[in-house]
């Protein structure tokens, strides 16, 4: 009999346990069956409750989380004031992650003393949260996610056997999170690349948070293959010129910020870029944000670079120009060669009229196109409104 049931018990644990890992795994294709993880170690090992804390770097703050059977108010008061008054949290930051630790055995606050403090007093004391067992689950550069139970008094202490129990299933959770970190990047990646392609005709480049190059499109390749003055390798994108270089570094971090932030305003840079024996080569960068909720992995910005070549040459829809700023015939045409060259001089020989009358003509662009100067024109002209396809 006491065979029987003991082979019964341990069929019963192993299927326990596999359900488990299968939960576990189930969150990278859908986080919100994390609930089913937290409650199912929770019930395993006769728990009250327990949480999964997504936290910034350094573990002080909750950016996002899944509990079971924590109060809304309560949990609400744990990520905003009693996340770091927990007596246990300081030293779960300090003990090496990739496993768990109870908070009766394993932490220097002796039960008297978490008993006399205002975490429990107000907390955990009117919840019946006498024990825990924690432990940094996962951690990366960006991230620190910890997973919290609890028991009550009458559930006592976790013990050795429970901790044994919980590392068990720590290697499963961290590769849940890294494979989890991998299918949410590269569902932002691909986001990012459809929202940088957008209605846009212009070749572009698209870099990531650490402005790196991850999508250049074949014309863009083609162009940067062909021209000397633009470098592009697997780490970054850079100008050969040192001078341009740094503006061009200082204008991709500043989109990427914007990108990050998402409070941009203006919607692009456009940079300069001087050529000995062609046009200047026109670089627009323009900050881009997946709308993906990124909390196994990064959350943030891109970076598109569109380029433009005057000399390949790009279709304008005069008409699109003219019903949207009232330019005339001779001012678009102005308009135009300005994408071409930047000197009012040669556009005058292009258009063979005068100096005077070119700068004429851009003052009177400028003013019916709110531009400021011919750099605006130029953004305002690549930026897609007036661009035939």
């Amino acid at each position: 009999m006491g065979i029987g049931k003991n082979i019964s018990e341990s069929a019963l644990l192993s299927q326990q346990r596999g359900r488990l890992i299968e939960n576990i795994y189930s969150t990278i294709a859908d986080p919100a069956n994390w609930h089913e993880v937290i409650s199912g170690l929770a019930t395993s090992t006769n728990s009250r409750s327990a949480r999964l804390l997504i936290m910034n770097s350094d573990a002080t703050n909750v950016t996002s989380s899944f509990k079971h059977n924590i109060d809304e108010n309560y949990h609400h008061q744990y990520v905003e004031h009693f996340v770091n008054s927990c007596p246990w949290r300081p030293e779960i930051r300090k003990k090496p992650p990739g496993r768990f630790y109870s908070s009766y055995l394993d932490f220097s606050c002796s039960q008297p003393d978490f008993y006399n403090s205002e975490f429990y007093n107000d907390w955990a004391g009117p919840q019946d949260i006498h024990h825990g067992a924690a432990g940094t689950i996962f951690q990366n550069n960006s991230q620190t996610v910890q997973l919290l139970v609890q028991r009550t008094k009458g559930q006592g202490h976790f013990a050795k056997t429970d901790i044994a129990f919980f590392n068990d299933f720590v290697p499963h959770l961290q590769q849940a999170f890294q494979l989890a970190a991998q299918v949410e990047n590269s569902h932002a990646q691909a986001q990012a690349i459809e929202i940088a392609a957008g209605t846009e005709i212009l070749p572009f480049i698209l870099l990531d948070f650490s402005l790196r190059p991850i999508h250049c499109t074949p014309g863009a390749e083609t162009l940067i293959n062909s021209e000397s003055t633009l470098v592009l390798t697997k780490e970054q994108l850079r100008l050969v010129d040192p001078e341009h270089d740094q503006s061009l570094q200082r204008l991709l971090r500043n989109c990427l910020k914007a990108a990050d932030s998402r409070t941009f305003h203006t919607t692009d840079e456009t940079l300069e870029v001087p050529r000995s024996q062609a046009a200047n080569l026109h670089l627009r960068m323009k900050p881009v944000h997946p709308d993906i909720p990124i909390w196994g992995g990064r959350q943030g910005g891109y970076v598109a670079v569109y380029v433009y070549d005057p000399e390949a040459g790009i279709l304008i829809d005069r008409e699109r120009l003219s019903e949207l700023y009232a330019l005339s015939k001779a001012e678009i045409r102005v308009a135009i060669e300005i994408l071409v060259t930047p000197d009012p001089a040669e556009v005058a020989k292009r258009c063979c009229i005068s100096l005077h009358t070119v700068r004429s003509h851009l003052k009177a662009i400028f003013a019916k196109t709110d531009s400021k100067n011919q750099a605006d024109l130029v953004k305002l002209l690549l930026a897609g409104l007036v661009r035939r396809r």
